[in-house]
């Protein structure tokens, strides 16, 4: 392998520290191309110029022209003229861009306001100043930021107003957006199109980069920053720049020669920066000044390949040739050879989009003819294919024949295969009973693995399929098995990015959700979804479902509401079958219950509910999954007649589709016996709860998070039936099985905190309260820490402080509980900070501040969502409290008011209270009620 030649950068700082008289040896030795050779000798010129002039200016000048640093920023809130500061956009060497606002005439306008620097008022940048201001007057051009005003403010500091551009750079929009060739070509001629209008202005740009070419969100380019432009007129001071100043403004990656030796500034200097731009736009690679090399040997292999929409060999391809050829002349090093202007270089690109000859490609006869053949390939083709219609037409026939032969086959072996499923349910020898759905699957699995007569896809979907039933039958570990070697087998055959092998990989990160693996089914939804196409919207919508449900599950709020949303975006129209569409109105429902956002999921779900009973048209387990959510989100909400019966009807779905134990029987009794919790039929609850674990245990194994969260279901179920040794042998089973799982300490944190409250009221409240402290340190050092969960730990401790005598310290701990919903949760239902604000007020109950003690009673009464026609403890428990006040003031009218209603809706729960705030509303009504 040739050794690589060095770049201009290594042989000017090799030359640079080298004595003049060693430096024209060192170059002829290591630099034998004369064009590189002149190019580095100039930049060393450019080098020994720029020091001697530097060092010739008086120390006690260069000292006046550094700014004072404090001095720099205006603190945001100034108004500068008729604009207020917001907050700084960015810094150049001479001024500072704000973005700043007005208003006038009650409309508010938002502005890029660029201020020059303090210290930096000489003649020199004031011009400089002045003529950008006056450059940009002259600009009219959509793709151009306009100037808005100018001016000077009362304490002399100038000031320019300028159209405010929201978007990115061209380079790292093109990255973002992964566009293609053409995009970006043509985007590239609209950046040329507005240099040109700055050109037939008279004005050269002379600092065109990626920065200062911006993409707006719409797609739009708006070209920005005419700083240090030049005025071709010959009008104003700036003409004579180049011998006034002490420094050449320049960006030396993106200047064209002549900048570095000071030479004439035309527009072909803008065209030399432009072909750097568009060099880097289409390799995503920046090319070093006097390089020399086409586009298209720029590519490598093992470039990275997410910035661009095309592989390595086929992104080369297609630069080979015009494109090469454009970028070269653009970056010609004299200026006479590049584009006589940036709408040449526009023109040149729209050719070659056209597939017409372009201009900086050499006259040639074969060129023209092949473009031409390129243009015209219809007609071209069609005269050459009439030829060869009459040779051809006997082996057409043919291979008709053989096509339909294959396909023939093809449909024979499927026909087969099923042949053989069906077969094995038939009697074949002495059994206890029929075969079951997995006795079928399994032999069927064994079938098509040992089948050569399927087609390599056709296996593949068949085993996906087959292992899925397995996973839906609660043989989660043996489907993991089948799936993942076939997802491996489809990789190997058709690759990542096939439909075939996302379909099989999105089979495999079910089941590995279903398992308990969170982590390694992250892993495979990122990889999934990193190498869809999105060709197949049925396909992509399902990858967004099931990945946003297991964000759910990890706590990934904003993924998980991002993923959801595309989900539906993606089957907009008729653009997915309705069964993807209603899994994708499931999948955003239940992320928003997941987030207590449950009156916007009932609606939603309700929505797809009634769509899967049009379209199953009768019972289904899929409609039983959707009830199950609908019960939670409506059990939460109070509303716990509604969701009884919902949970009741999923389960008499379920337990006529699926065989006894198994996980779905699981998840539906689990609903249901939420419910009973609620109503407070504790004796069915808690016997619903040892058969789940029974049956978790069974179908799940002893390790599995399933098991854990139903062992605190129905530790929580016991502690509402003051039941605290049954509550905390479940609870320490619990978080026994959690700690042992990986990524899983947000749910060993909620575990622990339920544990603390049993532990705290069975009578150790010392130790309840050190577990609960425990829990609220490890949610709050979660990477994402969860607030909600944070503020129900606080609760709790205030409840045990409260409960301990220490009413001083349970204040304290309701009053964080409080704020963090204030802060962090400020979109977040209020009825979530019903329980601190009466806990708070109970508190301040027990210290006699009773003003206080009504505030938050109040708060609490005014925060409950819960409708007047449903019970709410919490509003029940505000009242009392309100009312033993208003007796203490002696209002005992108002008082009576209140308790009564306290007691009304006490009488309504029909037991279903516990037992703490039924004594609580009992003593209250017993001190109004004596004389």
């Amino acid at each position: 392998m040739s050794e690589s030649l060095p770049s201009l950068r290594d042989l000017f700082e090799q030359a640079l520290v080298l004595a003049p008289a060693e430096r024209r040896a060192f170059l002829e030795a290591r630099c034998a191309d004369p064009d590189r050779r002149l190019n580095v000798e100039r930049m060393l010129a450019a080098d020994q110029n720029a020091d001697a002039e530097l060092l010739g200016e008086p120390f006690d000048q260069l000292l006046e022209r550094i700014a004072d640093p404090a001095g720099d920023l205006p603190p945001h809130g100034t108004c500068i003229g008729p604009f207020t500061l917001i907050d700084t956009l960015g810094e150049g060497g001479s001024s500072i861009v704000f973005r700043a606002e007005r208003e006038q005439a009650g409309v508010r306008q938002r502005v890029a306001l660029k201020l020059l620097r303090r210290g930096l008022h000489s003649a020199d940048e004031q011009r400089r100043f002045r003529d950008e201001r006056r450059a940009l007057a002259q600009l009219q051009h959509p793709g151009i930021a306009r100037l808005i005003e100018g001016g000077i403010t009362d304490s002399g500091i100038p000031y320019i107003a300028l159209e405010l551009i929201e978007g990115q750079s061209i380079v790292e929009h093109a990255r973002a957006q992964r566009l293609g060739l053409r995009d970006r070509l043509e985007l590239f001629i609209e950046v040329c199109r507005a240099v040109e209008s700055a050109h037939r202005a008279l004005i050269v740009h002379r600092d065109l980069k990626p920065s200062n070419v911006l993409v707006t969100a719409a797609g739009d380019v708006k070209l920005l920053d005419f700083g240090i432009a030049k005025l071709l007129d010959g009008e104003g001071d700036l003409e004579d720049e180049e011998s006034s100043t002490q420094h050449t403004p320049m960006t030396p990656a993106y200047a064209a020669p002549e900048q570095f030796a000071r030479g004439q500034i035309t527009t072909a200097t803008d065209v030399y920066a432009l072909g750097v731009v568009l060099g880097e736009l289409i390799t995503g690679q920046r090319r070093e000044p006097g390089d020399l090399r086409t586009p298209s040997s720029q590519i490598t292999e093992d470039m990275v390949e997410q910035a661009r929409a095309l592989s390595s060999s086929g992104l080369r391809r297609k630069l080979r040739g015009d494109l090469d050829t454009i970028v070269l002349r653009a970056t010609a090093l004299e200026p006479e050879r590049r584009y006589a202007s940036a709408g040449a270089l526009a023109d040149d690109i729209a050719r070659h989009l056209a597939g017409q000859p372009v201009a900086a490609h050499p006259p040639s006869r074969l060129y023209r003819a092949r473009k031409f053949v390129g243009r015209h390939r219809g007609g071209v083709l069609t005269t050459a294919l009439f030829v060869l219609a009459i040779l051809t037409s006997l082996g057409i026939a043919l291979w008709q024949g053989g096509v339909a032969r294959a396909e023939a086959q093809r449909a024979t072996s499927v026909r087969d295969f099923l042949l053989r499923v069906f077969s094995a349910a038939e009697p074949a020898g002495p059994r206890l009973a029929p075969p079951s759905v997995v006795d079928v699957v399994r032999i069927s699995i064994d079938d098509a693995r040992r089948s050569s007569s399927l087609y390599p896809n056709v296996r593949i979907e068949l085993l996906g399929a087959l292992g899925n039933v397995l996973r839906t039958q609660g043989k989660v570990d043996e489907s993991i098995g089948i799936l993942d070697a076939n997802f491996r087998d489809a990789t190997t055959r058709f690759g990542r990015s096939d439909a075939i092998t996302l379909n099989a990989g999105l089979n495999l990160a079910r089941a590995l959700v279903d398992a308990g693996k969170r982590k390694e089914a992250r892993a495979l939804f990122d990889q999934l979804l990193q190498d869809d196409g999105h060709v197949d919207p049925d396909l992509h919508s399902s990858l967004l479902a099931a990945s946003a449900l297991l964000a759910v599950d990890r706590f990934e709020r904003e993924r998980a509401m991002t993923e959801s949303e595309a989900a539906i975006k993606t089957c907009v129209g008729d653009a997915c079958t309705e069964a993807t569409r209603i899994n994708a109105l499931l999948a955003r429902g239940n992320v928003l219950a997941g987030f207590q956002q449950d009156a916007a999921a009932i609606a939603i779900m309700e929505d797809a509910l009634r769509a899967q009973r049009v379209l199953h048209g009768g019972p289904h387990i899929d409609i039983a999954d959707n009830e199950q959510g609908l019960s939670r989100a409506y059990r939460r909400l109070g509303q716990l007649d509604r969701a009884e019966a919902l949970a009741r009807d999923s389960l008499a779905i379920v337990e006529a589709s699926v065989p006894d134990p198994h996980v779905r029987r699981s998840d539906a009794l689990d609903t249901l016996r939420q419910v009973l919790i609620d109503t407070r039929a504790f004796d069915e609850a808690e016997t619903l709860g040892q058969r789940i674990i029974a049956m978790d245990a069974a179908t799940l194994g002893p390790a599995h998070p399933g098991l854990a969260t139903n062992q605190n279901t129905l530790g929580f179920t016991y502690m509402m039936d003051n039941k605290f040794p049954q509550a905390i042998e479940h609870y320490r089973a619990a978080l026994a099985i959690s700690e042992g799982i990986p990524d899983n300490q947000r749910r060993s944190a909620i575990y622990r905190s339920n544990l603390g409250v049993s532990v705290g009221r069975s009578g150790d409240l010392d130790q309840g309260m050190q577990l609960v402290r425990t829990a609220i340190e490890t949610l709050r050092g979660l990477p994402e820490p969860d607030y909600d969960q944070i503020c129900s730990a606080l609760e709790k401790l205030g409840a045990l402080q409260r409960a301990s005598g220490d009413a001083r310290a349970a204040v304290a701990t309701f009053g964080e509980s409080i704020r963090t919903y204030e802060e962090k949760l400020p979109d977040a239902p209020t009825a979530w900070r019903v329980v601190s604000l009466n806990g708070l007020g109970r508190s301040l109950l027990e210290l006699g501040e009773d003003e206080r003690a009504a505030d938050a009673f109040k708060a609490a009464l005014d925060n409950v969502s819960t409708p007047q026609d449903h019970v709410s403890p919490d509003r029940i428990e505000a009242r009392a409290g309100l009312a033993g006040i208003l007796h203490r003031r002696g209002d005992d009218r108002a008082a009576r008011v209140l308790i009564d209603q306290a007691l009304g809706e006490s009488a309504a729960a029909q037991g279903r209270l516990s037992t703490t705030l039924q004594a609580f509303v009992a003593g209250i009504a017993d001190t109004i009620a004596k004389p």
